[in-house]
């Protein structure tokens, strides 16, 4: 008899009822349940930002450097060196006149993008001559009254009402020539060489200090 119970019981069980004839439930792991989504940032654009930011401030020291001397001769030492050398040290220069005016070498020198990539691969190439003292050896005017006679540097009147009766001969004014437009203010007033006095040629005017007179 008990052994007739067992397997009814077993009999019941094997067909999903309990031993009190209820069903039987199988017992399954509870459903994972996931907590709430994530949302996963995008980080690109603050890396793009970041990046943009940079390059903004690389390209406006770049230009804040370019706008000084120091710029001149960071690569191109020769023959660089002696412009910047003289700008800064030499107070014979009208150069160093302009650098304790506070006027910097590309408000007379405008940079020029062709003019610029001309220089560069003139550079590079080494197509170009130094003299005796190192500096370019170049011919032709260096400065003109378009260059120096603007608005906010020279006034060409000023200079002219200056220099009259140059060294107290009446009628003399080195900025007011027989000559005209071809004397260019160059041909006096060596900005990063020593100024020549220009006239004396051919007269005898009175020599400024610190001035030559042609050979």
């Amino acid at each position: 008899m008990e052994e007739k119970k067992r397997e009814g019981f077993s009999a019941e069980c094997r067909a999903g009822e309990g031993p009190d004839g209820a069903s039987a439930t199988r017992r399954e792991a509870p459903a994972r349940t996931e907590g709430p989504t994530r949302r996963v940032k995008r980080k690109w654009p603050i890396v793009a930002g970041c990046a943009a930011l940079i390059i903004v401030l690389a390209g406006a020291g770049f230009f804040v450097w370019h706008q000084q001397p120091s710029f001149c001769n960071a690569i191109c030492h020769v023959p660089m060196d002696n412009y910047v050398h003289g700008y800064y040290e030499d107070a014979a220069l009208c150069a160093n006149e302009h650098f304790r005016a506070d006027v910097s070498c590309l408000d007379c020198h405008e940079p020029v993008l062709d003019e610029q990539i001309a220089e560069g691969v003139a550079w590079i190439r080494g197509d170009f001559t130094v003299d005796s003292s190192g500096d370019i050896a170049t011919v032709g005017v260096t400065a003109d009254e378009k260059m120096c006679a603007k608005s906010g540097c020279h006034d060409m009147q000023e200079a002219i009402d200056a220099t009259a009766d140059w060294g107290g001969e009446s009628g003399v004014n080195p900025h007011e020539s027989h000559q005209g437009s071809p004397i260019d203010c160059s041909n006096c007033h060596g900005v990063h060489k020593a100024s020549n006095m220009y006239c004396n040629a051919c007269h005898d005017y009175r020599t400024p200090d610190g001035w030559t007179n042609p050979a």
